[in-house]
């Protein structure tokens, strides 16, 4: 069985009273290609990216967690604070 990691990436800064937000993902390396997985090593989807000498398995899979986060077709800013306009009489 391959050895599944994990990675965190930044997608959105903090900024003022903002937190900030991150995604995670899963990963492992088989026959030397990065695939997604879940935190089980069942793959998620069919994100997967050919290592080619050199290159570094957790750049790559940061790089496919983040295309899965801007591709993700949920609602953006669901969870934000909401903020109304100051009512003046």
């Amino acid at each position: 069985m391959n050895d599944i990691h994990k990675v965190t990436i930044q997608v959105r800064a903090p900024k003022g009273s903002f937190h900030g937000e991150v995604a995670e993902g899963y990963y492992c390396v088989v026959d030397g290609a990065v695939v997604l997985t879940d935190e089980h090593g069942k793959p998620t989807g069919d994100a997967k990216h050919h290592l080619n000498p050199g290159q570094d398995a957790r750049v790559i899979a940061c790089m496919l967690v983040r295309r899965r986060q801007r591709n993700n077709k949920r609602v953006r800013g669901f969870n934000d604070k909401l903020v109304y306009p100051k009512v003046k009489f």
